[in-house]
């Protein structure tokens, strides 16, 4: 490279460390990463996955995270440390992607393929966030490395089917690489005429392939949880199942001429070329909640095909430079020019940290205040929602938070399903970004309870005075479920509130953090999923 080349590919790179060194303190926290981490925290807590709480994702992510959860205890600001762990999963993905593309093409190559995927606006987003897609695309990647590095031999195929393994109880979407690998190895074979012998590699790499997930699938059963892991990861998922085969035969018969068309090339460039092919249309086919995380594993070898491309021009230096800018460009929109808005999740964690006490449960979407136990299983997600619109699963929030005896519950928000959210807006006053169960008492003095427990009798100036169904008022007093008559001894305003939360210090007179009371979980950022 001349010394002009390396300038700007070093200019690129610290580019690239200085935004996410930004972006790691600023960026808006996605759902996902509270959903997650809530799943981890349920193991510290000696609850179950899948068993005693509801998710839908592999468990591998969860479990090795957990250790390090309970390592540094409640905290509002608990995911910047963990998204301090993905960054040795970022540092793989863009290692492996250089070393790849090193055995194919060339030097200069690699560093622009690395430098420019750690600014490709998906990549760089969802690299940072604290989500299992991260050690999903690591291990895929390292297989990749794996299988590439030299001809194909049992114990070389035997690691790679180790790590898919590793993958698939980390995230389902490892079966569609396993279809991509193999559906690309055979293609590639054929096209290229290539006369090595796979079949005892490939029935390594199968070995290899089922073991990690038997471990995980045996332990799961040794605690009486493999029903509930094969219900919530397969069938619960399987309900937004969808199948192609029209446009997968259609996808599979032009990756075909493509791979005969060009048939003298390096046997693994056209290997990468058909996984990359392969993987979009499997995942069209058989894939229905489609995002740009799910496309994570062949970013790396975009990169790469994309860089060589750039390399038939007289002018790569300044085309790849002109790549970076525009990357940096799109990372300023869709980060909000970098903005810092981490404060409203930061701050909810802080209220449930002030609000509740281990053990008390607590009504949230979909686990976002991580560290209390939600009285309704299933979390309020794409295919909850869909279950519950085919009345496939019922909506009994109302119930399930009385029986739990759950006198808290995360801010009003559209996700929440309509009898879940007449019931919490009807019976839990507003706190900032969490509510406690309690009413407004109506001018005659009438108010209904939901929720059974020790409740108050509060106006702006602290504890009111009057007479509580037919009895002088003194504090706090046990309430059963039904209706209520406090008599006030001035004409003012009065609102009966779960007793703990007074004491805690919250009022429904002095609402916390009110600039964010209404704000949705993408309104600080453009939506980028």
């Amino acid at each position: 490279m001349s010394r002009a080349e390396r300038f700007a590919l070093a200019a690129c790179a610290i580019a690239s460390v200085v935004l996410r060194s930004i972006a790691f303190f600023h960026y808006r926290f996605d759902s996902d990463e509270p959903q997650h981490l809530h799943v981890a925290w349920g193991w510290t807590a000696g609850l179950v996955q899948y068993r005693d709480y509801f998710d839908n994702h592999a468990p591998l992510f969860h479990l090795l995270t957990a250790p390090l959860l309970a390592f540094l205890g409640e905290r509002s600001n608990i995911l910047f440390y963990m998204r301090a762990a993905m960054l040795p999963l970022f540092l793989i993905v863009i290692v492996c992607t250089y070393l790849l593309v090193e055995r194919l093409y060339a030097q200069r190559v690699a560093l622009w393929s690395a430098v420019l995927l750690s600014l490709f606006p998906t990549f760089f987003l969802k690299s940072l966030e604290y989500r299992n897609d991260n050690l999903w695309n690591a291990l895929w990647m390292i297989a990749l490395i794996v299988v590439i590095s030299a001809p194909p031999s049992p114990g070389r195929w035997f690691v790679a089917g180790l790590l898919l393994g590793c993958a698939l109880t980390v995230s389902m979407k490892t079966t569609l690489l396993g279809v991509t690998v193999a559906g690309a190895g055979v293609i590639t074979r054929y096209a290229l005429r290539d006369r090595t012998r796979v079949v005892a590699p490939a029935i390594a790499a199968a070995a290899g392939f089922v073991i990690i997930p038997a471990i995980v699938a045996g332990y799961f059963a040794s605690i009486g949880a493999l029903p509930n892991l094969v219900y919530c990861v397969i069938t619960f998922n399987a309900v937004l199942e969808k199948m192609r085969p029209d446009l997968g035969l259609l996808g599979v018969a032009g990756i075909v001429f493509v791979a005969w068309r060009y048939r003298d090339s390096d046997i693994r460039r056209m290997f990468c070329a058909m996984t990359v092919s392969l993987f979009c249309v499997t995942l069209l086919t058989f894939w229905i909640l489609i995002s740009p995380r799910d496309l994570l594993p062949i970013m790396p070898i975009g990169a790469m095909f994309l860089v060589a491309a750039f390399e038939r021009f007289d002018g790569r230096v300044v085309i790849c430079v002109v790549t970076a800018v525009v990357f940096i460009g799109l990372l300023f929109y869709y980060a909000n020019r970098f903005q810092n808005h981490t404060e409203e999740f930061v701050t909810m964690i802080n209220q449930v940290l002030r609000l509740t006490r281990p053990g008390e449960p607590l009504m949230d979407i979909k686990g976002e205040t991580i560290y209390r136990k939600r009285p309704f299983y299933y979390i309020f997600e794409t295919i909850t929602r869909l279950e519950i619109n085919r009345r496939f699963i019922r909506d009994t929030v109302p119930e399930a938070v009385v029986s739990a005896r759950c006198h808290v519950a995360q801010a009003d928000g559209p996700l929440f399903p309509p009898r879940a959210r007449e019931f919490l807006n009807a019976n839990f006053m507003d706190l900032g970004r969490l509510r406690a169960s309690g009413q407004w008492i109506q001018p005659d003095g009438a108010f209904s309870i939901a929720v059974p427990g020790p409740y108050v009798a509060v106006n702006e100036r602290g504890e009111a005075s009057g007479s509580l169904d037919g009895s002088t008022y003194t504090g706090a007093r046990e309430l059963a479920a039904g209706t209520h008559r406090f008599v006030r001894a001035e004409n003012e305003r009065v609102a009966v509130i779960w007793a703990r939360a007074f004491e805690r210090g919250f009022s429904p007179f002095h609402l916390q953090d009110r600039n964010f009371r209404y704000r949705g979980r993408h309104s600080h950022s453009k939506r980028y999923r």
